[in-house]
């Protein structure tokens, strides 16, 4: 089958992983394709992830803002290139006119990364009532994350979706992240928390940065590594006055599997999620997860066996939680360590491709 991701960039980002692994897994035993409608960066993470066997393809867009010539570009794409089978992952404005056309010859599948009603914002809201009748219909196969997103999109939508957890490939640790984790690890029991995600409203990062002011106030050896684009200049504005030693921006990377593998702890105090991707990339290399219990986190994380979960998103509960986990014993710490390992095994890629292909041939 000859199959095609598409997506408006590939930079670095949750979405942009689960495509870049879906895709990698995928081209083990299928043609497949990923475009960009952007022209890709420099810094587009995944787009140089890709397997060198995966065709791709760019539609060259530089400028921001929807344009109607992206319609027609995706549509000639997808009908010169005789795909079988197109992901779409979001942005659905540029996608409707070769749904329309071509759904007899092509099946599309649609994946909500998210809450649908968090992603049902801008162009998506107002074309809700077209992608509501092409869910219904199923000119579009629709796929949720996590039982949390194919709630939402039930509730939402008011008809089914194919529910694919999401995944993972198993990372190859490289001995270069630990020299960087070694840096800030400043005696023998230094903890280090990672906060892998985009400076974005969802990630909750003041209150994240708030929690550990308290903690280094409180006398506890911690330091916490932030590392993510920054998309939203007023949070950045608000959190860089705590940055000093302890509390460290490390800017995007490409390379959070491997600082995760030598930390202590991933801290994720989000207001929403879908179903993380730094998340099961933690469980992959047994890092412990400390997280809010929002989203597809509570399908993963069950607190106190792999992982902690605090009693909500605000400073005090995160505060609680993160005191809990300091106080840890080396014994439970490392069970947790095992259990994490363990809790992976339903999250490996090979299963999340297997479904979404599985899908998609349906008749």
């Amino acid at each position: 089958m000859k199959i095609l991701h598409i997506h408006p960039s590939m930079a670095g980002g949750g979405c942009e992983a689960i495509i870049c692994s879906l895709a990698n897994e995928m081209v083990k035993t299928q043609d497949v394709s990923v475009c960009s409608i952007f022209k890709p960066k420099d810094t587009d993470v995944f787009w140089f992830k890709l397997n060198t066997d995966i065709k791709k393809y760019t539609l060259g867009k530089q400028n921001k803002g929807f344009s109607i010539k992206e319609i027609w570009a995706v549509y000639r794409l997808i009908k010169k290139e005789k795909f079988d089978i197109v992901y779409l992952h979001g942005f659905i404005q540029y996608y409707l006119l070769a749904v329309i056309l071509l759904c007899r010859r092509v099946k599309f599948c649609y994946t909500v990364h998210s809450d649908a009603f968090k992603e049902n914002v801008g162009w998506s809201k107002k074309l809700f009532k077209i992608k509501r009748f092409l869910f219904a219909h199923k000119w579009i196969v629709p796929i949720t994350i996590s039982n949390a997103s194919q709630n939402s999109f039930t509730n939402l939508y008011n008809c089914s979706s194919e529910l694919i957890f999401n995944g993972v490939a198993k990372p190859k640790i490289k001995i270069e992240a630990s020299e960087l984790i070694q840096k800030y690890r400043y005696t023998p029991k230094t903890k280090i928390l990672i906060h892998p995600g985009r400076i974005t409203e969802a990630k909750n990062q003041l209150v994240l940065c708030k929690t550990i002011k308290h903690l280094i106030d409180d006398g506890e050896d911690v330091v916490l590594l932030i590392a993510g684009a920054n998309q939203d200049q007023q949070i950045f504005d608000s959190i860089e006055p705590y940055f000093n030693d302890r509390i460290v921006y490390l800017g995007e990377r490409n390379d959070i599997p491997n600082l995760m593998s030598y930390s202590d702890a991933l801290c994720l105090p989000s207001i929403w999620e879908g179903l993380p991707v730094v998340l099961l990339e933690a469980l992959s290399v047994g890092c412990v997860p400390i997280c809010s219990p929002v989203g597809g986190i509570v399908d993963v994380v069950k607190s106190g066996v792999n992982g902690l979960l605090s009693e909500s998103s605000d400073e005090n509960d995160f505060y609680n939680v993160m005191k809990k986990f300091i106080s840890l014993s080396i014994e439970d710490v490392k069970d947790m360590q095992q259990r994490c390992l363990q809790s992976f095994e339903l999250y490996d890629i090979t299963n999340t491709a297997r479904e979404y292909i599985r899908v998609a041939s349906q008749k």
